[in-house]
C-alpha cells in the first residue's frame, strides 16, 4: 500500500502536472552493506520521510535498488537511487532539511551509518510533463533517458502515445507512467528527456522493454514517428525496485 500511496502522491493523476518537481539522487552502497542499508533506511528514514511529508517540506520520497543483472556490468556501480517530490519548483528552491536520526531517534547519523560505505553521485532535478496513474501496486519501474532531435516534437508525440495506451495499462499490470524534462544539471552530455514506467512484476517489465504490455496496441505509425525523433534510441534504460516509500 505504502508504494501505491507514494506512486499516486509522486506520479499521480490524469492531467498535466506542471509545477511537480522531483530530484534523482543515485548512489553506489557496497554490496556488503546493502542488506543493513536497506534495513536501516527503512526502520528509521521511510519514518523521518512520513514526517517531512506530513510537515509540507515534500511531497513524496522514495528509495529504489537497481535491478542487477540487467545491464553492462560497469553501470552498475551505481545500485540505490533516491527520488524526492516537491510540489513546485519553489518548493525545491527553498527546501529545508528534514533526514536527522538524531533530532527524531537520539542517534547521530554518522553512527547509525557510520559502518556503511555509499558514496554519491550528484543530484538531478526535473519537472513533470505529464503522467498517468492508477491502484494498481508497483513493484518495478524503468526510467529511460533519450536525446530527442526536437524536445517539443517528441513530447508531442508521447502525449498522444500514451493517451493511446491509457485504457489498456491496469490490465497490463502497468501502475504509472510519466514523462519529465531536467532542470539541473544543464550538462549536453545528460539526456534532456525523460519517462518512466512502472509494472507490478518483472515479467511485464520484459514485456514492456519488448514493446508489448501496455503499449502492444499502440499505433505502429506513432511508434515510428517517435523513432524518427529519437534517433539514436534511448541513452539508457534502467529497471528499479521499489525498497521503501513515503508520503
Amino acid at each position: 500500500m505504502k508504494k501505491l500511496l507514494f506512486v499516486s502522491f509522486l506520479l499521480t493523476g490524469f492531467f498535466v502536472f506542471a509545477q511537480q518537481t522531483f530530484v534523482l539522487n543515485p548512489a553506489m552502497v557496497d554490496p556488503e552493506d546493502s542488506e543493513n542499508f536497506e534495513m536501516l533506511i527503512k526502520k528509521y528514514g521511510q519514518e523521518m520521510a512520513k514526517d517531512a511529508v506530513k510537515e509540507g517540506l515534500i511531497q513524496g520520497w522514495a528509495l529504489l535498488k537497481r535491478v542487477p543483472g540487467m545491464g553492462k556490468v560497469e553501470d552498475e556501480k551505481i545500485n540505490f537511487l533516491w527520488v524526492v517530490a516537491y510540489e513546485s519548483p519553489k518548493k525545491y528552491v527553498n527546501r529545508q532539511s528534514w533526514f536527522n536520526t538524531e533530532k527524531k531517534y537520539g542517534i547521530p547519523g554518522e553512527i547509525l551509518f557510520g559502518g556503511i560505505d555509499v558514496e554519491r553521485y550528484g543530484s538531478y532535478v526535473y519537472k513533470t510533463e505529464k503522467r498517468y496513474d492508477n491502484n494498481l501496486q508497483p513493484k518495478f519501474i524503468i526510467f529511460n533517458w533519450t536525446f530527442p532531435k526536437n524536445l517539443n516534437s517528441a513530447m508531442d508525440l508521447a502525449d498522444k502515445i500514451s493517451s493511446s495506451f491509457q485504457k489498456d495499462m491496469k490490465k497490463e499490470g502497468m501502475a504509472s507512467w510519466g514523462m519529465a524534462t531536467r532542470i539541473i544539471p544543464q550538462d549536453s552530455d545528460l539526456a534532456p528527456l525523460f519517462f518512466w514506467d512502472a509494472y507490478e512484476n518483472m515479467e511485464q517489465v520484459i514485456d514492456h522493454l519488448m514493446y508489448k504490455a501496455a503499449i502492444k496496441n499502440v499505433d505502429q505509425n506513432l511508434l515510428s514517428q517517435l523513432q524518427n525523433e529519437l534517433p539514436k534510441g534511448w541513452h539508457s534504460r534502467v529497471v528499479w525496485e521499489f525498497v521503501a516509500t513515503s508520503n
